[in-house]
């Protein structure tokens, strides 16, 4: 009985666990429309981000969407300065109870995949 106990909590936890950049989809999302997280720093933020995104700390990430965000259902992509922060922010959101969340990896990158130089928006 205990090593079933012990297999099913081990199932449970590795789908709570945040997944690898999955930066094609987050592109298609954030054309699409969907709401894309910024976690990076404000001076970051306020030199340049993508479309449709909003600032959110990093440390109030989970309180403030839970203030605004009622869909769990809703697909949001976050992304950050580096991988793992983004991942850790997606971990968050995924353990708080937001189901579609969709790891965008780092700004950079994702800016990248997501602008020509002539279509970007801030140039």
């Amino acid at each position: 009985m205990r090593r079933w106990l012990m297999i099913l909590a081990l199932i449970f936890s590795e789908s709570a666990h945040a997944g690898p950049v999955e930066q094609a989809e987050a592109v298609a999302a954030i054309r699409d429309g969907k709401l894309a997280i910024d976690v990076r720093s404000q001076s970051d933020y306020e030199a340049g981000t993508v479309l449709n995104a909003v600032r959110v700390d990093d440390r109030r990430l989970v309180p403030q969407l839970k203030q605004v965000m009622t869909d769990r259902n809703l697909v949001m992509v976050v992304f950050s300065s580096s991988d793992s922060r983004a991942s850790k922010a997606q971990e968050k959101l995924m353990k708080a109870g937001y189901n579609s969340i969709i790891n965008g990896g780092t700004y950079e990158e994702l800016h990248n995949a997501l602008y020509d130089v002539a279509d970007d928006p801030a140039q």
